[in-house]
This record gives C-alpha cells, sequence and structure tokens, in this order.
C-alpha cells in the first residue's frame, strides 16, 4: 500500500441537521428513516477550496436525477450548505448533501486526505443494476469491493465487469493509452457519470470508451478522479506498475488544479 496519506489543514467535521450546524459526531437521523434502514436516499459529494464550492450546480443536477430515479423528492438546499460554508471558513475539504425518502436532509463537511498514489486491485463483480449510475446511499457493494481490494494491500478497487474496467467503488478511472486520456463511458456502461470526469474535459481532450482488462497491461499511465481527490495517480494495478505520476499525469493535475482555482463557485 502507499505511504500514510497527505492532510489539507482544516478543522474537524461538522453537519448540519434540523436546521442548526454542530460537530459532526453529535449530528443524528432518526432510526426510523429508511434512509437509515434501507439506504433509501440520495446523495451528491464535491469539493471546498478555501471555503469555496466547485461545480456546485453540476453535482445540484446530479443530486435531483438521482433523486428523480428514486421518485425521491430534494427541497431547497441553499440554506444547508451557506450555513455549512459560513461555519467551515476559508478551509478545504468536502461537501455532502443527503436526502432520503422520508425527506430527511443531512449536510456534512469534512477534511480531505489523499497519498501522492494509490494501488488499485482489480475486483471482478456484477456491476449492472435496476439503479445503475444512479447515487444512492446503498454502497454496500461498493463497501465489500473496497475490502476485498485492502485484502490484496491495495488502497482501493478497480471495478471489473466480464473483463471491463467501470469504475472505481468512490470514483472514475482515467488511462493514458499512447498519450490519450481513455475513461469508461457512462453512456455504455453502468457506471456514474463522473461530475470531475466533465470537468476534466475542459483542460484535455477525454476519449470516452468500453476499456478493458487488457488496456491496463498497454496504458503508459492511470489515474484516478473523483470531487475530492483531482487526478490522483496510480503507481499500481495488481502486479502491473506505473509512473505515478507519469508525465501525462503531472501535467493535467497542474493545469487540472488551475482550472479549479479560476472556476470555484460564488460564496452563496
Amino acid at each position: 500500500m502507499s505511504e500514510a496519506p497527505r492532510t489539507r489543514p482544516g478543522p474537524r467535521a461538522i453537519a448540519w441537521a434540523d436546521g442548526r450546524v454542530l460537530p459532526a459526531s453529535e449530528a443524528t437521523v432518526p432510526l426510523t428513516d429508511d434512509g437509515f434502514l434501507r439506504g433509501d436516499a440520495v446523495f451528491d459529494a464535491m469539493l471546498v477550496r478555501r471555503g469555496r464550492t466547485h461545480a456546485l450546480d453540476d453535482h445540484l443536477a446530479r443530486l435531483r436525477a438521482s433523486a428523480k430515479t428514486m421518485g425521491i423528492r430534494v427541497p431547497v438546499l441553499r440554506q444547508v450548505i451557506v450555513d455549512l460554508l459560513a461555519a467551515w471558513g476559508e478551509h478545504d475539504g468536502a461537501l455532502k448533501l443527503v436526502v432520503t425518502r422520508g425527506g430527511v436532509v443531512r449536510g456534512l463537511v469534512s477534511p480531505v486526505s489523499w497519498p501522492d498514489s494509490i494501488a488499485l486491485e482489480t475486483v471482478e463483480m456484477p456491476w449492472a443494476s435496476a439503479l445503475a449510475g444512479v447515487k444512492t446511499l446503498s454502497y454496500a457493494a461498493n463497501q465489500w469491493a473496497l475490502r476485498q481490494a485492502r485484502d490484496a494491500h491495495a488502497d482501493d478497487a478497480l471495478i471489473v465487469d466480464g473483463g471491463v474496467l467501470m469504475e472505481l467503488p468512490t470514483g472514475a478511472l482515467c488511462l493514458v493509452l499512447d498519450g490519450r486520456v481513455v475513461t469508461p463511458d457512462p453512456g455504455r456502461l453502468p457506471i456514474l457519470d463522473s461530475v470531475t470526469v466533465r470537468q476534466l474535459g475542459a483542460v484535455t481532450d477525454i476519449e470516452r470508451g468500453t476499456p478493458t482488462v487488457a488496456d491496463l497491461d498497454t496504458a503508459d499511465e492511470v489515474f484516478v478522479v473523483s470531487a475530492t481527490r483531482p487526478v490522483l495517480p496510480v503507481h499500481a494495478v495488481g502486479d502491473r506498475e506505473y509512473p505515478a505520476p507519469g508525465p501525462v499525469t503531472e501535467d493535467l493535475r497542474s493545469r487540472f488544479d488551475d482550472h479549479i482555482d479560476a472556476t470555484l463557485d460564488p460564496l452563496p
């Protein structure tokens, strides 16, 4: 596994519950709510940098799309975001919004941490479902895959279904093949439509396809992206090793970081 993660400075995690902000450790949910009992809820998460969100509208749109598929009504969440950011201050972190079928709304802001690079382990499992591509709170399968990877001494899992590369339990995969950035296509595969991959498209051409396990053998570089870990190099997938970061990944990481800084959302 990789070395100990690097943590960006930030206060302790805080939560929004029932109209007030409090330490995350003190926030509760009703035990009878189906979001808690059955994972019958939707959520989304986004980057916070210096107290400002990034791609907020895109994340809220994805949250509403998930909720529409699930038949869950999403209330106006502006006050949740305003209250949390005001309490968080000018720090980096991640903001998560959760809406349950029973109408419970919770918000969470916490510090983020990541290593310089990570190792992945492929985990073969059926990935298509009736809720493929929907960001629900039902993450038992994702967590199972992550445990399999960690049992193999990797940092995270790379989901494979029938030899086709899908996604990570909490992120998207990108391969560098002959200088091209290739990522699994949510239009053809049962995976989440990554907001961060779409944002990355602002700084480089991205080829969406159906990469396979065989492509891991010919990839020059591998990296993963998610809202809270943009362009994170991968130094190994199973016994395959990669430069971390390779030149393409390093260039994209720098340019995407500049893009994020230039396109932070205004304070609400």
